[in-house]
């Protein structure tokens, strides 16, 4: 896990979509972690939760979307030079 993240940060293949997710989910992890031994009146709101989940939804979706995307042009340019050979 600590390699991966490690890779993550390195650079290369790292989509910054990706980052954002990963410390969206630590922020709304840790958050809900900290809420279940603190009091209810310290809580934050819940709109705030639901916008940094929304933001990871997002980032988690676009990067799919991405991959997807990425590997059908990487086909289509390969099926390209094969038919000019």
């Amino acid at each position: 896990m600590i390699k991966f993240i490690k890779d993550m940060f390195a650079g290369g293949d790292t989509s910054i979509k990706r980052v954002i997710a990963f410390l969206g989910f630590l922020f709304i992890a840790v958050t809900m972690l900290l809420n279940s031994y603190e009091h209810k009146d310290i809580e934050p709101s819940a709109e705030l939760v639901d916008a940094v989940k929304m933001i990871v939804i997002i980032c988690i979706g676009g990067n799919v979307v991405e991959k997807f995307v990425s590997s059908k042009k990487t086909e289509e340019k390969s099926e390209e030079k094969t038919e000019e050979q």
